[in-house]
């Protein structure tokens, strides 16, 4: 909390419609979270005030291991059952998650600034 970037992700947890999971074994392994911000309010991944922006996290040394990617998935799962309609995201342009992202459907909205872009996940439609 101390450190601005990071700040508004978690500043007044949980607030309403904040959803959150955490990957432990021995401790905690990593976190991804969604919350909806504002246009008055919001972080780099804001593209609706209806959309909320998903956050992710894995500690460096248990990378690579597929603990990112369950997160993504049930987060999204979880979403989904929740009624969100889309989520949205922000990634540096040379992160290698972008991949992950781009592999459970998020794609590049708007255009990518000078180090990273604004992805965006629209919900599975029903049959």
């Amino acid at each position: 909390m101390a450190d601005q970037r990071y700040a508004m992700y978690l500043a007044g947890w949980p607030r309403h419609g904040d959803f959150g999971l955490v990957a432990e074994q021995d401790g905690p392994l990593g976190a991804a979270w969604y919350r909806a911000y504002t246009e008055q309010s919001h972080c780099l991944g804001f593209v609706a005030e209806d959309v909320p922006e998903l956050s992710i996290a894995v500690i460096a040394s248990r990378r690579h291991e597929g603990i990112g990617r369950l997160l993504l998935i049930n987060l999204i799962e979880a979403g989904e059952v929740q009624g969100c309609a889309a989520l949205s995201l922000s990634v540096n342009l040379g992160n290698p998650a972008r991949h992950l992202y781009e592999s459970v459907g998020f794609q590049p909205v708007g255009k990518p600034r000078e180090t990273a872009m604004t992805m965006i996940r629209h919900a599975a439609q029903p049959n």
